[in-house]
Formats: C-alpha cells, structure tokens, sequence
C-alpha cells in the first residue's frame, strides 16, 4: 500500500513540474518583417505617391508559401491542407492590402498637409483639421477608421498564414508599425514611442 502511494505521489509530483514547464513557441520574426515590406511597398509605391501594385501576379505576397518551411513552421511537415489555407490567406491579404491602397491614395495630401500621421500602434492619427472643410475632415475621420479596422483584419490573415498564434498578433503588428514607419517619406509626421510626433 505504502509503495502504491508512494508512486502515485511520484507520478503527482512529475506531472506539476511538467505542468509548469514554459513551452518556448517559435516566432517566424524575419518572416513578418519581410511580409511587412513587401506589403508596405506595394502599398506606398516605389515613392510612396504611385498607386499601389494591384496585378496579381506582381504581388510579392505570392512568395509566403515558400516562407512556410518545414523549419519556419516550427519543424512541422506543410500538407496539402496548410498550403490551401495559405492561399487563401494570401488572397484574403491582397484584398486587404488593396483596400489600403485604395485609401492610402485618398490620403496622401492629407500626410503631406500634416493633417495625419503614423501614430506608435502603426495606425493613421488625426493630428489636427487645419485648411480642412467640416466635410474633408469628416471624409478623412471615415477612411481613417476604415484603414485602421482593415491594418487589424491585414494582421490577423498575416499571422493566419504563418501559423502564428493569436496571443502573438501583437508581435506582427509592433514589426509592421516600425515598417510603416521606417518606410514612410520624408516629411509625414511620425509617432514615438514617447508619444511625441516628429516629422520625418
């Protein structure tokens, strides 16, 4: 009896270490950051004042499949599942990536007028309505929530597409805020990390 205790005792006591082992998941970091660019490219344009790319066989965003590796997925064989599920992730993508575009060029002369910015989420910011018509800033305040909710929907089909989890969405878009705005032109206005704008 003593024995059959002492083991039961045992088997509870390996159980609680495993239990509060931390299973380290892995984050495909350099693949975001290349995702990143390649959509905030195409979405700025060469000089961030051409349309974006739309043709879909120009879209970098075709190459994720070859970003999902064995060794990127965190060691996990891709079936024919998980590559039907990226591209219709990456199709999801294009959709959104367009969207912003489309907005991005209604809104060019409102970042170079000052008016918005690159806050430190990555989102666009009403800064102030200066020279702005009651009817302009209400047209800017709608494509700017529209841009916004589209940038969470873009994250969360970004992470969907690497198999990232969706406690580590976060992570995608800290990469895509420093891109936004590490790519932006010269003289946008940007958000620090301190909450201070700084034009670029």
């Amino acid at each position: 009896m003593f024995k059959k205790t002492a083991q039961v005792l045992s088997l509870m006591t390996f159980l609680a270490v495993a239990a509060c082992v931390t299973v380290n998941i892995y984050f495909p970091a350099a693949q975001v950051e290349k995702a990143a660019e390649n959509i905030v490219d195409d979405i700025y344009g060469t000089d961030a004042q051409q349309p974006a790319k739309t043709n879909k066989d120009s879209s970098s965003l075709s190459n994720f499949i070859a970003f999902m590796t064995p060794t990127a997925a965190n060691a996990q064989s891709v079936t024919e599942s998980d590559i039907e599920g990226l591209k219709q992730s990456n199709s999801a993508i294009r959709g959104l990536k367009q969207t912003i575009a489309s907005n991005h060029q209604q809104l060019i002369p409102y970042y170079e007028s000052g008016n918005i910015g690159i806050n430190k989420s990555g989102f666009i910011e009403l800064r102030n309505n200066d020279g702005m018509t009651i009817a302009a800033t209400a047209k800017v305040r709608r494509l700017i929530a529209q841009d916004n909710k589209t940038r969470d929907e873009l994250y969360e089909e970004v992470a969907a597409s690497m198999n990232i989890p969706g406690s580590e969405i976060q992570k995608v878009e800290n990469i895509f805020t420093e891109v936004w705005q590490k790519k932006a032109p010269a003289g946008w206005w940007i958000q620090d990390a301190a909450g201070n704008w700084k034009k670029k």
